[in-house]
Formats: C-alpha cells, structure tokens, sequence
C-alpha cells in the first residue's frame, strides 16, 4: 500500500472503502475508482482529478 492509499483510507475511509468494493467488482485500478467516486459525490473536487487521472493527461505535455 503506497503512501497515497493510506492517507486515503484515514482522511477518506468510507470513499476509500467503497473505492475498493468497486474495483474489486468491475476490475478497474483502486485509484481510477476513488477518484471517480470522490468526484461522484463531490463534484466540486473535480478540477483536482483532473491532474490525478492518467488517461486525461495530455501526451504532448
């Protein structure tokens, strides 16, 4: 567990618990499925994701 996922599970554990079910039933990555579950429920947080999300950033940059 690398130190970003632990300080989701303390700052965030039920986002982090819910994170984990969901990667667990469809087999996406734990960090794609907090992300999308934290901008979910707080889409305020989005602008944040954006810069998390490896399938958003730009190739070029």
């Amino acid at each position: 567990m690398n130190q970003l996922t632990r300080r989701r599970w303390i700052f965030a554990p039920i986002t982090s618990w819910q994170a984990r079910r969901l990667s667990r039933m469809t087999g996406i990555d734990h960090d794609a499925a907090w992300i999308k579950l934290r901008t979910t429920t707080h889409p305020e947080e989005s602008v944040y994701a954006r810069r998390l999300l490896p399938e958003e950033r730009d190739p070029s940059a």
